[in-house]
């Protein structure tokens, strides 16, 4: 973080790395030289290890078995550095111990250079605190980045000492590359001046009072963020909260530590805090397959222990924990995180210890269990990513089954730890609509929104932009749950504060804004955007316009297949979908309405701003063309259509003009509806609704290529790298745009689909085959990428997937949760190879006449040295199909049958 870092207890936020609920633990280390006493030399306002005197400097291994060398290699500046080499664990590293330089209540500003030695991969390198207080160990980020071997890259963070210590050290780490030497120089740590102090805003509206008619709204918590009962953390978590979970404190390793040992001291607290404040308790978890010792899973032999064995263990631990809170914890996952797509047993379930010794019995037995010692609180069964279609489906089916043994299954949690692109909106309400015909309760219990779209970006400050597409993102997650408030009981945040988040650790360590106050506990866009979205600045939107011509009349021919979808969207449902396409001579526009009751006023309103000014007033290039329901049409200069449809009315306009490819044109569209004698406009853009004046709230319409488009006929081929005579039937597509060199392997490629799977034969042309990179992404290879419902989205969606084969028939995938979906052969050629393939569809499979978003990628190691060479693409010229499906070209699915 920057210099403006807040002055409160940043040991909250490395304790988040313990708050890795639902996805993945980092197991801390034990610390063999936690009461080290070597002392570095000291100054009263700072302390600097530059390594000139040849020495360590008070630095020593953190592990035992690191090597610190002062060596001029290693320098930043001056003639020594330190090197660092020998480590064997993540945690390995340099450590210097700072209890006698740093004092309680006072800030720090650390910064440190670090670069690798010549000949290593770039790796991510961290700055940490380590603290001891009342003897336990707290792990709090300062810095990391990634490091390379060609420069030196400097860590900079602040530290605030809120809390009184045993023990007290920084420290650097790399938990990528256990093994990863690197150098560090010139490190400084130096007191700064006193922040302000925190204190909430106790004037604005309160979260639980906005959605008191709609559900629950609650947060997760570590018993640290109330050691301070009336503290600023505490007054949030009072002011905004009326359901708090809790993060660790109620989970197996925490309460039953060892086999008949129990410890509810944290978990007391957390609880008592809740009761005396008169907040509902979330309970977190009672079976998991992390986070619970390995003694549960083991006989006193070590062999794995019997069903009855555990079952026993189980049961013991359930009514202990349970029947504890018994009438002061409303709900219990139950059971968390039992399915798993990627590690696929009998109905996706996760091949966990539990499933082993027990099979799917385990689940039906927790809930037994946990319902005998309270009755009454409500049994959850809790997963992450239910918004992929089949998880949701293999959810949805075990809960049908345990139903119909009689099993109290009351609810079924949704994790919901989304990204600030994906999963689409509609990908949520899918999810909440998959379980409705359940009849049970569903909850969002762990909802965060990453501020990124991959894992290689890291911000130091949060762009102003994101802010706003984060916040207008919460507006749109939360208009779904909303819409489904009469199943939804619950909506409960993973952390209350930018600070207390598991992101800033997982699943790389960087800044992360997830939540709805920021580190200072100040209310920030996202809040606002569900309190009063008046107060968020509009979002800059962006669009495509692909080239291609139409005819104005109401009917959307083939060149309106390659146009990009724009969907608008009230109370979280769509309401309209726009797509634009472009000549020299014409913008032409066509808007689907969903509006089933004609009126008078129901209209299509466009805006254009010919040179994207972004003006708080009209200029000449500026324009607004209304277009009625009714198709009266008084502006001669623009040839429109509207005609009627099974869900509204459609209208097509073409608006004269003189395209450019890659201008861009200020755009927005609205619609006009009036119900009673109220008549509302919904945007795409600007919601203030003031574009007839005002142009700086429009969105961008990029005027592109357009993408390539095909159609694959119905057809089943056999998998097996023969070319069947199915395959005569398809037409080909070829690889011919550059994205790496400009000449090298290209393919042609035929497709085929069926009701089950698409289907995919690419013939690649091929001098030299060769495998030398370590990177599959270097070797010959053919990927597929497949849109399923053609979103074009901006990241990838659960229906998205890379499917890459190398020519031995090695296959990778992303995500790897699809690797099933894949049936691959190949064989060698005269001059290349061949890869035929198979895609299962991901949920309900299209139907002919549908598109879906496709491309094709050859991979090529011209001279076999292990670097790629060149890449042909059949569309994408951008590079990024591996991260987002905007640039894919377009498959349209036909009926026509192969023989």
């Amino acid at each position: 973080m920057k210099k403006n870092r807040l002055k409160r207890s940043i040991s909250l936020l490395l304790v988040a790395i313990l708050m890795v609920t639902s996805l993945s633990l980092s197991v801390l280390p034990k610390q063999t030289h936690a009461e080290a006493s070597t002392e570095p030399p000291s100054e009263a306002e700072q302390i600097t290890t530059d390594f000139e005197d040849g020495t360590t400097q008070g630095w020593y291994g953190r592990g035992g078995n690191e090597s610190l060398t002062a060596a001029a290699s290693a320098a930043h500046s001056g003639k020594f550095g330190l090197q660092v080499t020998g480590r064997t664990e993540g945690w390995n590293g340099p450590m210097l111990n700072l209890a006698s330089f740093m004092e309680v209540g006072n800030s720090y500003e650390l910064s440190a250079w670090v670069r690798l030695p010549a000949g290593t991969p770039d790796s991510s390198v961290s700055m940490l605190i380590e603290r001891k207080t009342n003897g336990d160990m707290f792990y709090e980020s300062v810095a990391a980045k990634t490091v390379t071997e060609s420069g030196w890259v400097k860590l900079t963070g602040t530290y605030s000492l809120l809390h009184p210590f045993e023990t007290l050290g920084v420290y650097f780490e790399s938990i990528d590359h256990a093994k990863l030497a690197f150098n560090v120089d010139d490190v400084v740590i130096a007191r700064t001046p006193d922040l302000v102090p925190i204190e909430i805003q106790k004037d604005i509206p309160s979260l639980k009072d906005v959605f008191a008619d709609d559900f629950l709204l609650g947060s997760s918590l570590l018993v640290n963020e109330i050691e301070d009962a009336t503290g600023p953390d505490a007054q949030l978590l009072q002011k905004h909260f009326n359901s708090l979970t809790a993060g660790n404190e109620l989970k197996w390793d925490a309460t039953e530590p060892k086999e008949g040992q129990f410890d509810f001291t944290r978990s007391d607290k957390i609880v008592d805090f809740a009761v005396n404040n008169d907040i509902a308790v979330r309970g977190h978890t009672l079976i998991w397959h992390s986070q619970t010792p390995n003694w549960v899973f083991y006989d006193e032999k070590g062999n794995l222990a019997s069903k009855e064995l555990l079952y026993a263990r189980m049961k013991r631990h359930i009514e202990t924990v349970v029947g504890r809170y018994k009438g002061k914890i409303y709900a219990w996952d139950v059971v968390n995180e039992v399915l798993d797509s990627g590690d696929q047993k009998p109905n996706g379930l996760r091949n966990s210890l539990w499933y082993q010794i027990a099979g799917e019995e385990f689940i039906e037995k927790a809930f037994e269990y946990a319902h005998a010692a309270d009755p009454q609180a409500k049994l959850f069964i809790n997963d992450y990513n239910t918004d992929i279609p089949q998880k949701r489906q293999d959810l949805h089916d075990l809960i049908k089954r345990l139903q119909g043994k009689g099993i109290p299954v009351d609810g079924v949690g949704h994790q919901t730890h989304i990204g600030i692109a994906s999963p689409s909106v509609q990908s949520l309400d899918d999810m909440l609509q998959a379980f409705r015909d359940l009849g049970i309760e569903q909850q969002i219990t762990e909802l965060d929104m990453s501020a990124y779209t991959n894992d290689a970006d890291s911000y130091d400050a949060f762009p102003l932009e994101l802010q706003i597409k984060q916040a207008n993102r919460y507006k749109e997650v939360f208009d779904v749950f909303k819409k489904h408030k009469d199943q939804l009981t619950a909506v409960i945040f993973w952390g209350k504060d930018d600070l207390n988040t598991w992101l800033r650790t997982f699943p790389v360590t960087r800044n992360n804004w997830p939540l709805l106050f920021d580190e200072r506990l100040q209310a920030k866009f996202a809040y606002w955007a569900l309190v009063d979205p008046s107060k968020v600045p509009v979002e800059t939107m962006q669009a495509t316009a692909a080239e291609g011509s139409a005819k104005i009349d109401g009917k959307l021919e083939e060149a309106w297949n390659r146009a990009p979808l724009v969907s608008i969207s009230k109370d979280g449902s769509a309401i309209a979908k726009v797509k634009t396409l472009w000549d020299k001579k014409h913008l032409y526009v066509t808007v689907d309405v969903l509006d089933k009751t004609a009126n008078g006023s129901d209209a299509v309103e466009l805006y254009i701003d010919g040179n994207n000014g972004k003006t708080t007033s009209y200029e000449a290039d500026d324009k607004k063309y209304t277009f009625q329901r009714s198709g009266a049409n008084k502006d001669k200069t623009v040839n429109y259509k509207a005609v009627k449809t099974e869900g509204g009315y459609r209208i097509e306009a073409a608006v004269p003009m003189k395209g450019l490819l890659g201008k861009e044109l200020g755009f927005d569209v609205g619609m006009v509806d009036k119900s009673g004698s109220t008549v509302t406009k919904t945007s795409w853009n600007d919601k203030t609704n003031s574009q007839d004046t005002d142009t700086s709230k429009f969105g961008v319409l990029k005027l592109v290529e357009g993408p390539q488009y095909a159609k694959a006929v119905k057809g089943t081929p056999v998998i097996d790298g023969s070319i069947d005579a199915v395959w005569a039937n398809a037409k080909s597509i070829m690889t011919d745009r550059w994205v790496n060199g400009s000449s090298g392997s290209k393919a042609k490629v035929r497709t085929l689909w069926d009701g089950r799977r698409l289907y995919v034969l690419a013939e690649v042309t091929d001098s030299l085959l060769s495998k030398q990179s370590a990177n599959v992404w270097e070797q010959d290879s053919v990927e597929i990428f497949i849109d399923q419902n053609n979103a074009a989205s901006s990241s990838y969606d659960s229906d998205d997937g890379q499917y890459r084969i190398n020519f031995e028939n090695e296959q990778s995938v992303s995500p790897a949760s699809l690797s099933k979906n894949l049936i691959s052969a190949t064989k060698r050629t005269a001059n290349g190879y061949v890869v035929e393939a198979s895609i299962a569809w991901i949920g309900k499979a299209p139907k002919a006449g549908d598109l879906i978003g496709f491309d094709v990628q050859i991979n090529n190691d011209e001279d076999g040295d292990g670097s790629r060479d060149s890449v042909a693409m059949w569309n994408d010229r951008s590079g990024q199909s591996y991260q987002n499906a905007f640039g894919f070209g377009v498959l349209q699915l036909t009926g026509a049958k192969g023989k």
